[in-house]
C-alpha cells in the first residue's frame, strides 16, 4: 500500500500571533520519512498571515473571492474560479476572512514524482516533469478558470480529500493521478499563453534567479526601511541593474514597491483587525503616524477611518460547524458563483 507522507510541521495555515514583529518567516523543514501531502478546506478563517514560504509546492484553489494576495512581488485579488502555484521557497502571504473559502494543496516534488530524486531549478525542473510549468509561470500568468475548467478542479479536490482521509490501498496512486490532472489540465488550457510570452520575456533561468533573490530581500525587509543599496548588495546586482529588473518584471521602482506592499498589509489589517490605527502603521512600517495617513490616503484615495468603515459591513458573517473529511468534500459542491 502506498503511503501518504504526514502534512508539514510549522504549517503556516495553522495558527500563528499575528503580532510578532518579524514580517518574514521560513518553512524550510527537515523531510517527513515519506513525501510530503496534504489537502484541505480552509473556511470560517478569518486572518492575516505573515510573509512567509516553505520548501515544498504549495496550490491554492479559490471556491470565493478573498482579500489580496501576494506571491513573490506580484498582488492578486481572488475570485471563484482563481488558482495559484507557489513553488518552494516562493515569498508569499495570504489573507482569509470569514467568507473566504478556497482547498490548499501542499506536496514534495517526489510524491508527484517518485522518480525525480533531486532538486533541480525550476527552469530545468519544467523540461523533465512538464506538468509543474504553471509554478514558473505564476508571475506573469493570471490563472482564472471557466466554470468547466472549475468544476473538473472540484471534483479532482472531492477526490483527493476523501482519499487522503482513508487509509485504502492505492490511495497515494489516486491522489497522485488526481494532483496530475489538475496541472495537466491547466496547462493545456493556457499552453498558446505560455507560447506568447516565451518570446517576450527574459527566459527562466538567471533573470528569475536575480528576481527570487529581490523577491525574499524586500519581504525579509520591507517593514524595516530598505534601501537600494542594501537591496542591490543582497541580490548581487548593481543599483541600476535591480531597478531595471524591478521595471521589466513589477513595471514600478523599488520605493513605490516597498511602499505597495505596506498599504496592502495595512488595508488587509483594517479589514481585518480591530487594531488601532497607529499600531497598524507601525505594524507596516511606518513610525511616524501622520507620514503613514498621508501615504494611506493617496494609495488608496481615504483615510483609513474611512476604508475601514467602509469594508466593516463586508466581513460579518455567521460562522458554521466544523466539518470532516466527508463533508469537506461535499461542500465543494455548494461553490456558486457570483
Amino acid at each position: 500500500m502506498t503511503r501518504i507522507g504526514r502534512q508539514p510541521d510549522g504549517d503556516p495555515d495553522q495558527d500563528v500571533d499575528d503580532n510578532l514583529p518579524a514580517p518574514f518567516r521560513s518553512y524550510a523543514l527537515e523531510r517527513a520519512d515519506a513525501p510530503r501531502f496534504h489537502i484541505r478546506l480552509v473556511e470560517n478563517t478569518q486572518r492575516l498571515y505573515p510573509a512567509h514560504k516553505h520548501d515544498y509546492f504549495q496550490i491554492i484553489y479559490y471556491l470565493s473571492e478573498a482579500p489580496t494576495a501576494r506571491i513573490g512581488l506580484k498582488s492578486y485579488k481572488p475570485q471563484p474560479g482563481s488558482i495559484y502555484f507557489i513553488a518552494p521557497m516562493t515569498p508569499h502571504q495570504t489573507r482569509f476572512r470569514r467568507a473566504s473559502r478556497c482547498v490548499v494543496i501542499y506536496f514534495d516534488l517526489d510524491f508527484l514524482r517518485p522518480g525525480i530524486t533531486r532538486s533541480y531549478p525550476i527552469s530545468e525542473l519544467v523540461r523533465i516533469a512538464p506538468e509543474l510549468t504553471p509554478f514558473a509561470w505564476q508571475g506573469h500568468v493570471d490563472f482564472n478558470l471557466d466554470e468547466a475548467q472549475s468544476a473538473r478542479v472540484e471534483e479532482a479536490c472531492r477526490a483527493m480529500i476523501l482519499e487522503h482521509s482513508a487509509d485504502r490501498i492505492c490511495a497515494g496512486e489516486i491522489i497522485r493521478a488526481e494532483l496530475t490532472l489538475i496541472l495537466g489540465r491547466v496547462c493545456r488550457a493556457y499552453e498558446e499563453r505560455f507560447d506568447e510570452l516565451s518570446p517576450v520575456l527574459p527566459k527562466i533561468g538567471r533573470d528569475s534567479g536575480h528576481m527570487r533573490r529581490i523577491s525574499d530581500f524586500i519581504a525579509e525587509n520591507y517593514l524595516r526601511s530598505p534601501t537600494l543599496d542594501q537591496a542591490a548588495a543582497y541580490a548581487r546586482l548593481s543599483r541600476s541593474r535591480l531597478c531595471a529588473l524591478l521595471r521589466q518584471h513589477t513595471g514600478t521602482s523599488f520605493n513605490a514597491l516597498i511602499r505597495e506592499i505596506r498599504i496592502d498589509d495595512a488595508r488587509e489589517r483594517l479589514a481585518l483587525t480591530d487594531e488601532p490605527i497607529g499600531q497598524i502603521a507601525y505594524a507596516v512600517g511606518y513610525n511616524d503616524e501622520k507620514y503613514f495617513l498621508r501615504a494611506f490616503r493617496k494609495s488608496v484615495g481615504m483615510t483609513p477611518t474611512a476604508y475601514r468603515a467602509k469594508r466593516l459591513g463586508d466581513l460579518t458573517v455567521p460562522a458554521t460547524s466544523r466539518r470532516g473529511p466527508t463533508a469537506q468534500a461535499t461542500c465543494l459542491r455548494q461553490r456558486g458563483r457570483s
